[in-house]
């Protein structure tokens, strides 16, 4: 049997609902000469179930332990089982329109040089209705330098071709956010093209990852965003000043997003983690000092926070 065209590559765990809608989509498209393969996270749900319940020999079902690496591992073992000339990441909890491949392979037929191509995306929340759309334009053709500061690429929204694999690599495991890494890494080897059409329907739901981080832990939140600038370093060019200064402008926002961390802590009243972060952003910080700074600034404010919550518990107590 020869290699199919596109291998769509699916990390799930335990969102079998999500996954069976990721999946049909993937299997209505009209360009049909694909496989999928799904590596199972160590899921506790009916995934196994889920997949197998097609009866489609283009599904392929793999079964992993959990790595804790929320679906990064998981992507990276699907995309080194593909076998396809082009890899096309889904996450489980969005969905393809029917015409998606068809119209990105139409694409890059008329850009033959391009190594990955991309569409937009329409936003649905966890019943599926359509809340907004990602806005137009998206960037195309030398993206590096863009991506360094900004990811404008929802993970479902792209394909590129399996040969880049060697030369790029893969997202390792403690970057964070896989997602972004790997258009990074894509877009430092090769040329973009863009459809521009909203072709996916991302899901904003609570169980998905990111909201997750957000309203739960946004010292988490800032914590992997450090950690990707940290790993990014080293696909920059040498000596290049633009990629010092989309890096730069990175890091800056990367130091905004903790001094959120900061106040929403201050806010609740927990003192104490908020002076352990700021800490712990100027242990973390660059030698350019942007992470340094902006921690500082957060002590003083902490600081001064702490002082009064208790001046005012001595207070109320007496």
């Amino acid at each position: 049997m020869s290699d199919p065209r596109v291998s769509v590559v699916v990390p799930a765990y335990n969102q079998s609902g999500y996954l069976a809608e990721a999946l049909s989509s993937a299997l209505a498209q009209t360009m049909q000469d694909l496989e999928i393969v799904v590596v199972d996270d160590g899921s506790t749900d009916d995934t196994r179930k889920t997949c197998a319940s097609f009866g489609d020999p283009r599904v392929r079902y793999v079964h992993q332990p959990n790595d804790g690496t929320s679906g990064i591992g998981a992507r990276n073992h699907a995309m080194l089982l593909a076998r396809g000339e082009w890899i096309a990441p889904l996450d489980q909890d969005d969905r393809w329109a029917p015409e998606k491949l068809r119209q990105q392979f139409e694409a890059v037929a008329s850009r033959p040089t391009a190594g990955a191509v991309f569409c937009r995306a329409r936003f649905v929340d966890a019943q599926g209705r359509v809340q907004g759309e990602q806005p137009s334009p998206l960037p195309a053709g030398d993206v590096f330098h863009g991506l360094l500061s900004a990811n404008r690429f929802y993970v479902s929204t792209g394909m590129f071709r399996r040969a880049l694999i060697p030369k790029m690599g893969l997202p390792h495991e403690s970057v964070a956010i896989g997602d972004w890494y790997l258009w990074v890494s894509v877009a430092r080897h090769t040329e973009v093209v863009v459809v521009d059409e909203p072709l996916v329907d991302y899901r904003v739901h609570e169980a998905g990852f990111q909201e997750a981080q957000r309203s739960n832990d946004m010292f988490r939140f800032w914590h992997d965003h450090w950690r990707f600038a940290q790993a990014i370093g080293a696909r920059l060019h040498p000596g290049c000043e633009s990629c010092r200064q989309a890096w730069s402008t990175l890091r800056r926002q990367i130091a905004d997003q903790q001094t959120q961390a900061v106040r929403v802590a201050l806010r609740r009243g927990d003192f104490s983690r908020s002076v352990w972060q700021a800490l712990r952003c100027v242990w973390s910080a660059d030698p350019d000092g942007l992470m340094a700074l902006a921690a500082w600034r957060n002590v003083s404010r902490v600081t001064r926070a702490a002082m009064g919550g208790a001046v005012a518990r001595v207070r109320s107590k007496s």
